[in-house]
């Protein structure tokens, strides 16, 4: 894992007032949280924290940004110093994330090919000319509105994906990208021609599988025809898509999840559309059978409230058994909700609607009380040993949650329902010798041999002095870069981010002349890329995302953060637009001249000869009259 990985993780997982709150005293002023700033000389709470949009500002310095912007300047750190002090303090494995040296050219390539891929899905369903998806949204009784959100797309029986590749001018790009959609399954060689391909999906509904920061990493694709032979097929397993690990729609559920302490685990992607459509947001599926580690601990980090609502059938039960293992492993003991006689989710809020879930939802029994009643016959049998035999099922059923009351307290009440007389702390005493017996054996079977371990200790030793060198070089090159942003700068970026539609006008090109820093130059050209390729809902968590990196100034991270505070999408008419940016050129060209202005007062200090005085009140002269001249400028008659 790398410190992206990290940055992310601390933006996504960990509310910003919880880090914040290690510094400075919050307290809830309506509904926002305020503090006095620490970066200015405040006398009454000026600085607000913003859980929902990851972040804090001060309305009277203007000081703005992340969680990690913050600690880097109360702390005066570098970026990496940030991260580690963060981690101390949330009880988070710093060592565990390392950033490698260069980004992975293949990562980065599979990402833009399934990026670009989810939007040409998308645009063939939007057109409106192939019925099967159109029949399939209305007979699941979606809206536009939910197609969108998910960007729910169809794979025409042709090869789209194929064909956008071989379109790509430069050949070795081309060959690259093609090999890069062969590993991540997404194109196919044909055969009987190896230097043809085909899409792997083709006459399907198409639904994009997102990481836990939104970025497409796969599909999973639906049948429309009977005689296809899988109903469901997804992205196959590669270096950057691995099911375990993802949960899907965790990145549009993951703040509702917080703000309402719990989350609905389902096992079908339509279950997880189904709910998040009749309102229940804190909702997301399981790609498999089990959770893997990742997505496990992205769960906890936000609630231990678990309800868990899989499919109802012997599979369903089955996997929701393991899940609430993993669960229990942890000391939660999750909840579960049936949907019978409905299969799942789905079928359920089509059937019966919002407020009969809702019910059950209130309603839900502990997932270990639902398989306990499962292990009861529906007649208790009167042999004393068949009645131990199903005890001890009972005792491996909740052994993940070892000695915990919740535990014992199922345990003595599970041998009261078979019949059995025993006193509460002999069967007790049965159950530890039981989980003892178990934890034996394991021990046993995982013994590794003496060889193993020896190499395992040279390759850590070995990888550990890679890690420390890896770390102290990333520590030199990643801090943040000292770049001061004049006042018109910063007014720039502030109103291109807050209005990016200002990026398409053709007057932006000599704007972007009169600034003299590169820094500025390039992010603008970077946030006029993402306006070309991101959607408008999508727009603000990429530009944030962007931003809050260790390659940009803290003045520059400072002026997007606190522009996207009160940020609201906001468009305007031709006329307005043509406005803000006759009056940002005036500014900013002034600004020139005053900058000028100011150096030629400055040389005048250390003037040696007339001759050079005199030049220099020329150039002074020149320059007043430049100022007066574009302090009468008027703005070209707009139509």
């Amino acid at each position: 894992m790398s410190l992206e990985d990290l940055k992310q993780k601390i933006k996504e997982e960990i509310p910003i007032s919880s880090i914040i709150g290690n510094y400075m005293a919050l307290k809830r002023q309506g509904s926002a949280l305020v503090s006095l700033c620490p970066f200015h000389g405040d006398s009454k709470p000026s600085m607000n924290v913003n859980d929902n949009k990851k972040i804090f500002k001060c309305f009277a310095c203007g000081a703005a940004g992340d969680a990690i912007t913050f600690v880097m300047k109360y702390r005066n750190l570098d970026y990496v110093e940030a991260l580690k002090e963060i981690c101390g303090k949330q009880g988070i494995n710093f060592e565990s994330y390392q950033e490698e040296r260069k980004s992975n050219p293949k990562i980065e390539m599979a990402k833009k090919i399934l990026t670009r891929s989810a939007l040409l899905y998308r645009k063939t369903a939007s057109s409106g000319a192939f019925p099967p998806y159109t029949n399939f949204i209305k007979n699941r009784g979606l809206d536009e509105e939910i197609a969108t959100t998910y960007s729910l797309g169809f794979a025409p029986n042709k090869n789209s994906i194929s064909d956008y590749l071989f379109s790509i001018p430069d050949e070795k790009e081309r060959s690259f990208a093609l090999s890069v959609a062969l590993d991540i399954g997404l194109i196919r060689k044909d055969k009987n021609n190896p230097d043809a391909h085909y899409d792997t999906f083709r006459d399907r509904i198409i639904f994009p599988i997102w990481d836990q920061f939104g970025q497409v990493n796969g599909f999973t694709s639906r049948a429309i025809r009977d005689d296809q032979k899988a109903k469901y097929m997804n992205s196959v397993d590669s270096f950057i898509f691995n099911k375990g690990n993802i949960l899907y729609g965790f990145h549009l559920a993951k703040n509702t999840i917080r703000e309402r302490d719990a989350v609905i685990l389902v096992e079908g992607n339509m279950d997880q559309v189904a709910l998040f459509h009749h309102g229940f947001k804190n909702s997301v599926a399981v790609m498999g059978t089990a959770l893997g580690p990742q997505s496990l601990e992205r769960i906890l980090s936000l609630t231990k409230n678990i309800y868990l609502v899989l499919d109802n059938d012997a599979a369903g039960i089955k996997a929701m058994e393991r899940i609430n293992n993993q669960f229990a492993s942890h000391g939660i003991v999750a909840k579960y909700i049936s949907c019978a006689p409905q299969k799942d989710p789905d079928d359920f809020l089509k059937i019966q609607g919002a407020l009969a879930f809702q019910e059950k939802f209130d309603a839900a029994e502990g997932a270990f009380d639902f398989l306990l009643s499962r292990l009861l016959p529906e007649k208790i049998p009167e042999v004393l040993d068949r009645k131990l035999e199903i005890l001890h099922k009972a005792f491996d059923l909740l052994s993940p949650l070892k000695l915990d009351l919740a535990a014992t307290e199922r345990v003595v009440s599970f041998a009261k329902r078979l019949g059995l007389r025993g006193e509460a702390g002999q069967i007790i005493k049965n159950y530890e010798e039981h989980l003892e017996k178990n934890q034996k054996q394991t021990r046993f079977q995982n013994v590794p041999k003496f060889k193993d371990e020896v190499l395992a200790s040279d390759e850590t030793t070995a990888g550990e002095a890679q890690v420390k060198k890896m770390d102290e070089s990333f520590h030199v090159e990643n801090s943040p870069p000292q770049i001061f942003m004049s006042k018109m700068e910063k007014l720039l970026v502030q109103e291109l981010v807050q209005l990016p539609s200002l990026l398409s006008l053709e007057k932006m090109n000599e704007i972007l002349d009169l600034v003299t820093n590169d820094e500025v130059k390039k992010y603008v050209g970077k946030i006029r890329k993402i306006t070309m390729e991101v959607d408008d809902n999508e727009y603000e968590s990429v530009v944030l995302n962007l931003t809050n990196s260790p390659e940009y100034s803290i003045d520059l991270r400072e002026v997007v953060t606190g522009a996207f505070y009160n940020y609201k999408p906001k468009e305007a008419d031709s006329k307005t637009k043509q406005r803000i940016l006759f009056d940002l050129k005036n500014k900013l060209h002034m600004e020139q001249l005053k900058t000028k202005k100011d150096e030629i007062k400055s040389k005048q200090l250390t003037c040696e000869s007339d001759e050079e005085m005199t030049k220099l009140l020329a150039m002074l002269n020149e320059i007043e009259k430049n100022i007066q001249a574009l302090k009468n400028t008027k703005p070209e008659k707009l139509r």
